[in-house]
């Protein structure tokens, strides 16, 4: 499903258009996001889970900045999406 809905965006990061990381040296990376975050009360419900208008392609720089917003922390993703730790700005430390 994650693969689809990025194919269908070709690609490109519907927030920044893929302008947040252009002059990185690094490899676009991309996540599929739901904009009403999952919950274990909606987690069962296809609509929030599997429904195309509640996903969002972002890449990883503008996912991290929609779940660490206001809370100077950045969320660390593999190279498979999966979440691997917080950066927490506030403190400079990692924790899993």
């Amino acid at each position: 499903m994650a693969k689809a809905y990025a194919e269908s965006q070709h690609y490109v990061c519907e927030r920044c258009g893929n302008r947040s990381f252009v002059g990185t040296g690094k490899p676009p990376r991309f996540i599929v996001h739901h904009r009403v975050h999952l919950t274990p009360e909606n987690v069962k419900d296809d609509n929030v889970v599997y429904g195309w208008d509640n996903l969002e392609l972002l890449c990883i720089y503008c996912h991290n900045a929609v779940h660490g917003q206001g809370l100077d922390r950045e969320v660390l993703f593999d190279d498979e999406g999966q979440p691997v730790g917080l950066i927490n700005h506030n403190t400079i430390s990692k924790t899993k």
